[in-house]
């Protein structure tokens, strides 16, 4: 009989997101349930769609608004905690996982009392800006966080430093990326020279995304090479913006916005298969915003593209530069630049970085390996608890 993990969310759209989807949907040996506080019609949260399951869910929005604790404290109040527990006994639940550690301070008091072990995954924004939220406030809320969590899970060595600098003891945390499904994206291409040579991002459309910098980078590297285009896929918080310096640079002739792309879609492995680079230049936003690594890098080297990314957060850990990819600092418009023309120059180069890439996804980021991972550390914190 195959053990019970309970899934923490914030919001049902967080479903959405492809890393947490993923990581529920393709258990090997436990069985998952979901709770989350919030419910929203709106379609946001992520990019792909979460199919209809027999996964057990409690939706504890109802009465959300008469929830004195929960609007002024951000924790759920004493009955919410009730129904959780009683749900998790249901359920015979072994292991909680909680997804962002931001969000995890909801449920801080299910930790405490549920007597069971507890996993966090932290994404990004959550282990490195998060601490600032509301003049400090964030890192007391995380430092609670974990004090009362059993696992802390990094996405790479470097989110383990920005877990560090808030305050997570070391013997607490494990680096872990939670990897992605390789085989859905995996195609075969051409990569021969070609008149027109097609860039392409697909993303968040967010600060840390890069997207102005690489608006920055493409307008420069155009004026030296006239037959590379830029395509631009997703939604986000600075869609205007991008589209503004676009319209305002007059780099419409070059640069297409296409919007929104739904995740492992026909669309999505279609542009995949019709681009010769993929381009992913993140950066640490103003607020301190960092990625973990982003997907979408991952899921282009499963397609055998070539990768312009930057020295940024977890992606170093994935792309080796000019062996698996091409990695500049942040900001630097003019090394971006570079690296545009070289690849839109060299068909030979994209050929030996896009099948290196999609070698090393296929060994080391596969979601299926990553999920027996993921599997073997709930066993472990499930073996030490009633070894306790």
């Amino acid at each position: 009989m195959k053990k019970v993990v309970a899934h923490f969310i914030r919001k049902n759209t967080q479903l959405r997101s492809s890393f947490i989807q993923n990581q529920i949907l393709h258990h090997i040996d436990y069985k998952p349930v979901i709770i989350y506080r919030y419910f929203s019609k709106k379609n946001d949260g992520g990019f792909a769609e979460f199919p209809r399951t027999n996964i057990s869910i409690l939706d504890l929005s109802k009465n959300k608004k008469l929830d004195i604790n929960f609007r002024y404290l951000k924790k759920l109040g004493s009955k919410d905690v009730s129904r959780v527990l009683d749900f998790l006994n249901e359920h015979n639940v072994s292991v909680l996982h909680f997804h962002y550690g931001s969000d995890a301070y909801i449920y801080t008091d299910v930790m405490k009392l549920s007597k069971r072990p507890s996993v966090i995954s932290f994404y990004g924004y959550d282990a490195s800006s998060f601490k600032s939220f509301l003049l400090g406030q964030g890192k007391k809320m995380l430092r609670q966080v974990f004090y009362y969590a059993t696992c802390i899970l990094a996405m790479s060595p470097d989110m383990k430093n920005d877990l560090l600098e808030a305050g997570c003891p070391v013997e607490k945390i494990m680096v872990h990326y939670y990897g992605s499904d390789i085989q859905r994206f995996y195609m075969t291409r051409n990569y021969g020279d070609k008149d027109i040579i097609k860039f392409v991002i697909i993303s968040g459309i967010e600060p840390q995304k890069g997207h102005i910098f690489l608006l920055k980078a493409f307008r420069e590297a155009h004026e030296r090479k006239k037959n590379i285009r830029l395509e631009i896929y997703g939604d986000g918080s600075i869609k205007n913006k991008v589209i503004e310096f676009v319209q305002k640079n007059q780099m419409s002739d070059f640069v297409d916005f296409k919007g929104k792309v739904v995740y492992a879609s026909q669309e999505h492995l279609t542009i995949l298969k019709n681009s010769d680079v993929f381009i992913h230049p993140s950066v640490v936003a103003v607020n301190g915003d960092k990625e973990g690594i982003p997907g979408a890098i991952v899921e282009a080297m499963a397609a055998g593209l070539p990768i312009i990314s930057t020295f940024h957060a977890g992606i170093p850990y994935i792309i080796e530069n000019y062996k698996t990819g091409i990695l500049v600092d942040e900001w630097d418009i003019k090394s971006l630049a570079d690296a545009i023309i070289k690849l839109a120059e060299n068909s030979e180069l994209r050929k030996k970085l896009g099948v290196e890439a999609q070698n090393y996804a296929f060994k080391n980021l596969d979601l299926l390996k990553k999920e027996k991972d993921l599997e073997n550390i709930y066993n472990n914190l499930v073996k030490d608890c009633y070894d306790q």
